[in-house]
Parts: structure tokens; C-alpha cells; sequence
């Protein structure tokens, strides 16, 4: 691993931890008891990406399961901002005619807010 991937990636691990917690909190409203399995594991793959506007770099982060299919990610910008992903893919617990495609989060240590991705089921 590049050393200033390892860097920045040191560097957002209290982020992720707050990423983290916000995810399972917006799960567990929902009646998701089930957490993420990737919580608090290493990303698969991480890396530095540049703007083309302004030319700064983020680190980008995704988890992948072990047969390499994708599960989500994590994108952090110079200036601390964030957006997390990370699918879900079930049915709601308490609107069965909702499939929870995804959970986001996004903004800064301290600051994070979170929501489910809905889209609606086959039935409805």
C-alpha cells in the first residue's frame, strides 16, 4: 500500500468508527438488528483520487465480500467531508412493501447524518 494511503487511511480511522456507528444507528431505527459485517474490518481496496476541478485528492475506501463482489464505500475529501454507501438489500422490517437498498452517511466527525436508501418491492 502507497505510504500516504496509509497515511490518510490512519488518519480517517476516527471518521470511520463515527461512520460506522451512525450506519448501525440509522439500521437499528429502522429494525435492522442485523449490523454491517464489514464494520470495523480493513477496506479491500483503498486509494488516493483526484479532483479534476480543483485538482485535491480524496481517499476512497470500499469493502467487497470475499468473492470479491462490492458492498461499500467510503469517499473522504482533503477538507474532512465524507459520503459513505454500503448496500443493504432487504426488506424493510417494518414496511414490507420497501426493500432497503443501501444505508448512506455523510459529513464530518461530529457532524455525520444517515439514511436508507429505499426503493419500493416487487408487490407493491
Amino acid at each position: 500500500m502507497d505510504a500516504a494511503v496509509a497515511q490518510r487511511l490512519a488518519a480517517a480511522a476516527p471518521l470511520f468508527a463515527e461512520v460506522w456507528q451512525a450506519l448501525a444507528a440509522c439500521l437499528q431505527a429502522a429494525g435492522v438488528e442485523q449490523p454491517l459485517a464489514e464494520a470495523g474490518t480493513p477496506p479491500a481496496r483503498s486509494e488516493l483520487r483526484e479532483d479534476p476541478y480543483d485538482h485535491s485528492r480524496s481517499l476512497y475506501a470500499e469493502w467487497r465480500t470475499a468473492a470479491g463482489a462490492y458492498r461499500g464505500s467510503i469517499l473522504v475529501h482533503g477538507d474532512g467531508q465524507a459520503f459513505a454507501e454500503f448496500d443493504v438489500l432487504r426488506v424493510h422490517p417494518r414496511r414490507p412493501a420497501w426493500v432497503i437498498e443501501a444505508a448512506t452517511a455523510w459529513g464530518r466527525r461530529g457532524a455525520l447524518r444517515s439514511e436508507l436508501r429505499l426503493l419500493p418491492g416487487l408487490g407493491a
